[in-house]
């Protein structure tokens, strides 16, 4: 071993004279969705309408009657007997 051993080339740091502080800023976006409800109504709405249309119905009525005019041997009738069948009663039928 060798004792004699000095080393010439040791140096000393050089002495801090000031200190520079780097500050890294990181930031973490976290997307946070909200909902947000855009209703929309639809109302509906229903109009009956009613319309009158005239719609034209014909009535008749017939008359009917017999008339003897003159007499068969061994007939009895009564001359000028008139029958009339006229049904008004029933104001459904139209």
């Amino acid at each position: 071993m060798n004792q004699n051993y000095t080393n010439t080339t040791v140096t000393n740091l050089p002495p801090i004279v000031t200190r520079q502080v780097n500050v890294v800023h990181r930031y973490q976006i976290i997307n946070q969705p909200h909902i947000c409800e855009n209703v929309t109504q639809i109302c509906n709405h229903c109009i009956k309408r009613h319309q009158y249309v005239p719609r034209p119905i014909c009535c008749e009525h017939t008359d009917y009657s017999e008339e003897n005019l003159g007499s068969c041997p061994g007939m009895s009738f009564n001359q000028n007997q008139n029958v009339v069948n006229d049904d008004f009663s029933n104001q459904n039928a139209f």
